[in-house]
């Protein structure tokens, strides 16, 4: 029965003697075939990543100030089924770091860009490769990481490395409360 399972993955999250990206595998495999496969996407982008089409349905975390009037929907159609299987954006996935470039010096010159002004990117990478990169590094909590690119300006988008730990750590937690939600769903 895939909730004895279940149970055992969650007790090895709780206690960190399984990686999060463990968990995330196993637990899809237990629940596969159980529970319907929208229910299961969540397990699948975390572990491996999240795709470019699931990333245009996400907003930012803060939305900018519209400088448009708001336009208020009075009516609108009715929800299709797949949009209620749609991802919601995991806001705990957004780094907080800054756009800049290496100096001589090895310190971060920061780039002020236009299109540089957000100080949070979304972290799409799956648990699997945000782990392996942690380990990679000496200091997890102090070591800079490099997250992305902007090809204009030739900047990188910089943050601490507790910023994955911060995500991985998340994830873990709310991993358990899949968990406890799927194994009452199961019975």
């Amino acid at each position: 029965m895939p909730t004895e399972q279940l149970f055992r993955i969650k007790s090895q999250l709780s206690t960190k003697e399984l990686t999060v990206s463990d968990g995330l595998l196993l637990t899809l495999r237990a629940l596969r075939g159980h529970l319907p496969e929208s229910r299961l996407l969540w397990l699948n982008r975390e572990l491996l990543g999240y795709r470019p089409e699931d990333l245009e349905e996400f907003s930012p975390p803060e939305p900018k100030k519209n400088v448009f009037p708001r336009i208020v929907m009075l009516w609108s159609p009715a929800r299709k089924q797949h949009e209620e299987e749609k991802l919601t954006s995991p806001r705990y996935r957004y780094l907080q770091g800054t756009w800049g470039k290496l100096n001589e010096s090895g310190g971060i010159t920061t780039v002020a860009a236009p299109q540089l002004l957000e100080k949070s990117i979304f972290c799409n990478i799956g648990l699997q490769q945000l782990e392996a990169q942690l380990q990679e590094m000496e200091d997890q909590e102090g070591a800079l990481f490099s997250m992305s690119h902007d090809l204009e300006t030739g900047a990188e988008f910089y943050c601490f490395a507790r910023e994955l730990s911060r995500i991985a750590e998340a994830v873990r937690i709310k991993l358990c409360q899949f968990i406890d939600e799927a194994m009452q769903e199961l019975g």
